[in-house]
Formats: C-alpha cells, structure tokens, sequence
C-alpha cells in the first residue's frame, strides 16, 4: 500500500490538490475581507465649514474616484454595502461649505446635493439587473468626475 502512495504520478496529484486547496481558500478569504470593508470603516468626520469651494470639489472628487474605481473593482456588491456610506461623505463635504458669502458657493453646493439625491435615487431602485443598476451608477459618477474636473479648473483659474 505505501509503494503506491510513494509512486511520483500519486505524489504529484497529492501536491496539486493541497495548492489548489490552498489558493482557493486564500482567494476565499480576501474576497471576504473586501465584502466586510464596509463594516471595518469608521465614523463619517465631519469636515470644517469652509467657504473654499475648490477645496470642497477636490475632496469629494477624490471620495467619488475612490468610488468609482472600487466599484469598477468589486461590483454590485460593493454598491450595496458601501453606497450609504459614500452618501454621508459626500453629505458632510457639501454641508461644510458655508453658502452665505458668495453666491457660487450656493452654486456648488446645489451640484452636490444634486448629485446626492442622483445617488439616491440609484440606492432607492428596485432592482432587477444588477449590471444594468452597476453601469448606470458608474455612467453617472463618470459624468459627474468629469463636470467636476471642469468646475475645480474654472474656479483656480478664477
């Protein structure tokens, strides 16, 4: 019995079962960590009231590209979970800017509540097709990174 398990084909099939074994379970358990990302994340801080509106564009330019890209990453899953959360950065972001002082910061701040409530809506669906609710948030945060892009261009030039 032992002459059997010793021959090289046997030993051969032994070492491919225990890598296989053990990839799968590692690519198992990191996908796990990315689903539970959501849960580790601490309290939305709210940022310092500001009248800069070129710092409150840059700061949830950067929230909706990290986003973005993660969505792209990780999918429908990743909406669910974490949409909520990048809802209340963004909420905080527009809130901190104090509108009373120009009128392009009331300007600015209706473009991000804007794209709040567009987000929203998007959480709000019901939903039938995954994908098709997945490609349309990410149409819609693409458009929204690019209007963005011009906008912080327009106001350091200004």
């Amino acid at each position: 019995m032992s002459q059997n398990l010793l021959r090289p084909e046997v030993l051969i099939t032994i070492v491919v079962a225990c890598l296989i074994t053990f990839f799968v379970t590692r690519w198992g358990m990191k996908r796990k960590e990315h689903a539970t990302v959501a849960e580790k994340s601490e309290p939305i801080k709210a940022p310092e009231p500001t009248t800069d509106v070129l710092a409150v564009f840059e700061q949830s330019l950067a929230i909706l590209q990290s986003y973005k890209q993660h969505l792209n990453q990780y999918g429908y899953p990743y909406f669910k979970e974490t949409t909520p959360f990048v809802l209340q950065q963004l909420q905080a972001e527009a809130d901190s800017l104090v509108t009373e002082q120009a009128r392009e910061n009331q300007k600015a701040q209706t473009l991000l509540l804007d794209n709040i409530a567009q987000l929203q809506r998007f959480m709000e669906q019901e939903v039938t097709d995954s994908k098709k609710l997945e490609l349309e948030v990410s149409n819609h945060v693409n458009k929204t990174i690019i209007t963005w892009r011009k906008l912080i261009k327009e106001f350091s030039n200004q």
